[in-house]
């Protein structure tokens, strides 16, 4: 039987290996503005409310008639916006042609009442099911440079008589 040849992991071969990262290098500096250039950068908005906890919801007295009178309050409705006092109806804001709220023309209703309610810092927003939730915070946005306490409440309908 002939000899086995021997292992060539025997016989190693040193050889000094250089790495070079020069390309690796122009690949990161071409790619990184490449990809900071095309991620999308997101705002993140909040707005900021506090709600009464449920210990201070059962010790809250009723409003008296005269600081009801004093509310100002707006509803968001399927017919526009309508401001309020009290029971009484002080600016009416109609759809647009096209069919949207018209904001501008409530941030001009607002600032009429503002001149009749000069010391009242909140107002009420009463906002139906049907109403989007961003035509609700647009309408926050138009009421804060004027009221800027403003609240969100639920629209109350009246019990339908049958």
């Amino acid at each position: 039987m002939p000899g086995l040849r021997p292992s060539k992991r025997r016989h190693r071969v040193h050889a000094d290996v250089e790495l070079k990262l020069i390309p690796v290098m122009s690949l990161l500096v071409v790619l990184v503005p490449m990809l900071l250039q095309t991620a999308v950068f997101q705002k993140v908005a909040a707005i900021s409310m506090s709600l009464p906890s449920a210990d201070e919801v059962r010790y809250l007295e009723e409003p008296t008639p005269e600081e009801l009178a004093r509310s100002v309050t707006v509803a968001m409705t399927d017919e526009g916006f309508v401001v309020a006092s009290g029971d009484e109806t002080l600016e009416r804001v109609p759809l647009t042609a096209e069919g949207g709220y018209d904001f501008e023309a409530l941030a001009a209703a607002l600032a009429r009442v503002k001149r009749s309610f000069p010391g009242q810092e909140a107002l009420v927003l009463l906002v139906e099911d049907a109403v989007r939730y961003e035509d609700v915070v647009h309408a926050m946005d138009r009421a804060r440079p004027h009221f800027p306490d403003v609240s969100l409440a639920d629209r109350v309908q009246a019990p339908v008589e049958e």
